[in-house]
């Protein structure tokens, strides 16, 4: 480069020596002149700094503005003489062009610069070009300098920006997520978002949000999302319902959302920013409140009790009938909380009712006594109690509480303020013990009975004269409870023995109620001692007779144990030892009647034959007997059973009576319950033969069991629980029937409604149904038309 640099000074010497030496001056000076003048026009800063001393040969305009200096502090000088500052930085680069002649560029270029009277932070692009004359040696350095300064300040406060952008989505305690382009490739979610999403960051950056969540193909969010990027407009929505892949599937999910444009500065679209709040635990929580409420006002329909359910974020309010009804309002008048609050009688709004609505939001609970004015302009009383309800984060979402109408007790409590002498004459006439205390426990008022009653004076009495009063073993305990109820405002009752004037001691019943001012705050209490000292002497008399009763019903349960194993020692006689004789009386008539057939009359021949019929009737009576005493004494041993099988059972044990009478049996699918099983099994073998015994000629019998539920209201029984549900099972048959007359009879021991030649038995059989089943706590019922057959229908309490 430096030989092309010199030969073109050779070439000019050359040109020059074939010129005259005036013109070659001329033509110099012209050519100095245009240069200088379009560097001074130029609108770049430019300067010629010559020797290493960098004294400013030219400067034009542009140089001279950018660094604040005339042209006398600069021309002619060194350049660090009128630009000192820039020494540091500017001094090593130029010395470096000028002893290498290689130019050097510079870009934003940071210098300090006194401009304007104080020191500035300046960016240049600049280019130092080297000079060079004859020498090959650059005599001088060229400056071509451009101020960047507001275009870098500029940049960094756009990237200054974006960062801050960014640090403020990560540090959000909101979840909030980047978006980008149409395809919303996740660019940033801070970490509340990562938690919602449950993911990880790395798993989620730089992908499509639905190749992150398939699921929400079809969901409403991603057309939402293209309808925001589309039209550069925010979209919110609180409560949103939204379903995300979990752990145990697609789950159900509340969010509050807002889908905001990001624009550039072209006003252009780049991507959207995603804010999310998932509230599921909110609205379940506000869900179940709402149930808590309608259960809470079903429990307290048809009492002074409303109800009502606030909402502390809308102020949106929920109540019961009964509140419209305290307000002076029809039952179904829907109110809002405004117009509650604006019915409060002004002077008791701010004082009560706001004071005790913000100690509320820091305690949990909602007290107050307050008073509001019906559009009749009758004023009321009313006491609300309420409990707030906080989520996770203590911030408060819901008061639960209830209200009542106490007008009838402060005007009671505000005449008995205004008529106090009354009310101590009133005292001083009766015969129980009226006293008063303080809000400190201290007694302060005895009427004339109790002053009489312990022989001392008023004065005395208040010195704790009393409580010495007071029987020594029940002192402690009387003054424990006393104290509890100063301290809590609960009502005080004791029983305690009080020593009279003459030294006897007699029981008294003490009661305390506190007594409120307007604002709910004890003013005093009120209390009463009436004398129970023959009540509970006569108690205790009571209760050693209830002893002595005791005592006497232990020594009868003893006699009926007693009794009860005779019953079943007679039993096994009944069972074993008579029916030994009755088996022998038919044994040898049978044989008589076999043996000596020949030698025996026509009357002696039917004498045996009625024997041994009556022995055989006498028989089955003991077996009946022996049945119906054990359905009376049997444990109840109850087991799972399946119905089923107990009756395939009976038809088994009958198939020869049912094949030999043609007979038909249905039967319903029937439940499994908890019975005594051979008890059932006779239940229904009883059942079932009744009904292949009592046939009409000619009739083959039919056999119909049916199952199913009934409400005990539905049943024609006066035993029947109408608030209890029972199974039912019905046996239905084609015979006889009987005449409704005789439904009740047909279970009574040894009842028969024909005579014993017509249809065998003892009059036994049903009577031993009934007991079987009222010891299953269950009931029997008949319905017969002569003729036309008869159903016996066993109803059995429904078991969870």
């Amino acid at each position: 480069m430096k030989q092309v640099d010199k030969s073109k000074n050779l070439h000019q010497h050359s040109s020059e020596n074939s010129t005259p030496p005036a013109e070659r001056v001329n033509s110099a000076q012209d050519n100095e002149s245009k240069f200088r003048n379009t560097v001074k026009q130029a609108p770049v800063g430019m300067a010629i700094l010559r020797g290493e001393d960098f004294v400013v040969e030219m400067a034009n305009d542009a140089y001279l503005s950018i660094v604040d200096r005339t042209e006398d502090e600069l021309v002619g000088k060194s350049l660090f003489t009128g630009l000192p500052e820039v020494r540091t930085y500017v001094e090593p680069i130029l010395l470096n062009v000028l002893h290498t002649g290689i130019a050097y560029h510079g870009n934003e270029f940071e210098v300090t610069l006194r401009r304007f009277g104080t020191p500035q932070q300046c960016f240049f692009n600049f280019v130092y070009q080297p000079l060079f004359e004859e020498s090959e040696h650059a005599s001088g350095v060229m400056v071509v300098a451009t101020e960047v300064t507001q275009q870098v300040l500029s940049k960094q406060a756009l990237q200054s920006s974006e960062n801050q952008f960014r640090n403020l989505v990560t540090q959000s305690q909101f979840a909030k997520a980047i978006l980008k382009g149409r395809d919303f490739v996740i660019s940033i979610a801070n970490e509340s978002m990562l938690n919602i999403w449950r993911r990880r960051l790395d798993a989620v950056v730089g992908k499509r949000l639905i190749d992150v969540f398939p699921e929400l193909e079809g969901q409403k969010f991603i057309d939402l999302l293209h309808d925001v990027y589309d039209h550069a407009k925010i979209y919110r929505e609180n409560e949103a319902i939204a379903y995300v892949d979990g752990p145990g599937g697609l789950k159900k999910h509340y969010l509050d959302f807002q889908y905001a444009p990001i624009l550039e500065l072209d006003g252009s679209v780049s991507g959207i920013m995603a804010s999310v709040n998932d509230v599921t635990d909110k609205v379940t929580l506000r869900q179940q409140f709402a149930e808590t409420a309608d259960r809470l006002s079903l429990a307290t329909d048809g009492t002074r009790l409303a109800t009502w359910d606030l909402n502390l974020q809308t102020r949106e309010i929920i109540h019961s009938g009964r509140l419209a009804v305290i307000f002076g309002y029809d039952e179904n008048t829907v109110l809002t909380h405004a117009q509650m609050r604006d019915q409060v009688m002004p002077e008791d709004r701010t004082a009560i009712i706001e004071k005790a609505f913000h100690a509320a939001l820091q305690t949990g609970t909602y007290y107050y006594e307050a008073r509001i004015i019906h559009q009749d302009k009758s004023i009321h009383w009313v006491r609300t109690q309420g409990k707030v309800f906080f989520d996770e984060n203590q911030v408060p979402l819901r008061m639960l509480g209830t209200m009542m109408d106490i007008t009838d007790r402060k005007e009671s409590e505000l005449a008995l303020k205004t008529s106090e002498g009354k009310f101590r004459t009133l005292a001083d006439s009766m015969p129980q013990f009226v006293w008063t205390s303080d809000t400190q426990g201290t007694l302060n008022y005895f009427n004339r009975s109790m002053i009489d009653y312990f022989g001392l004076a008023p004065e005395e009495l208040e010195m704790n004269g009393w409580i010495q009063a007071v029987h020594p073993d029940d002192r402690a305990e009387n003054q424990r409870l006393w104290m509890y109820s100063v301290e809590h405002g609960t009502d005080f009752m004791f029983e305690h023995r009080l020593k009279r004037f003459d030294g006897e001691y007699r029981w008294y019943q003490c009661r305390a109620i506190p007594q409120n001012d307007a604002d709910g705050t004890i003013r005093m209490w009120v209390g009463t001692s009436s004398d129970i000292h023959d009540n509970r002497l006569f108690i205790d008399q009571l209760e050693t007779k209830v002893q002595e009763r005791t005592q006497q019903l232990i020594v009868a349960n003893s006699e009926l144990v007693r009794t009860n194993m005779e019953l079943a020692q007679f039993a096994y006689v009944a069972s074993h030892d008579l029916q030994e004789p009755l088996r022998k009386i038919q044994t040898f008539a049978t044989r008589i009647l076999e043996t000596e057939t020949g030698n025996l009359s026509e009357r002696g021949k039917d004498y045996f034959q009625r024997m041994q019929a009556s022995s055989t009737r006498m028989q089955q009576l003991i077996v009946d007997l022996l049945a119906f005493s054990r359905a009376n004494v049997a444990e109840k041993h109850l087991e799972s059973t399946d119905l089923n099988q107990v009756l395939q059972n009976v038809k088994d044990q009958l198939s020869d009576v049912i094949q030999a009478e043609n007979a038909t049996i249905t039967s319903d699918e029937l439940p499994v319950r908890y019975v005594i099983a051979y008890q059932f099994e006779q239940l229904f073998m009883n059942l079932v033969a009744n009904a292949l015994k009592f046939v009409s000629p000619g009739r083959a019998p039919m056999i119909e069991i049916r199952s199913g539920e009934v409400e005990g209201a539905a049943i024609a029984l006066a035993e029947a629980d109408p608030t209890t549900n029972y199974q039912y099972i019905s046996f239905s048959d084609n015979g006889i029937g009987f005449d409704p007359q005789f439904k009740d009879r047909i279970f009574q021991v040894f009842q028969r409604l024909h005579n014993r030649s017509a249809y065998e038995g003892t009059g036994i059989g049903l009577a031993i149904c009934k007991k079987i089943v009222e010891n299953h706590k269950g009931l029997i019922d008949a319905v017969g038309k002569p003729g036309a057959g008869s159903t016996f229908i066993i109803y059995l309490p429904a078991e969870g």
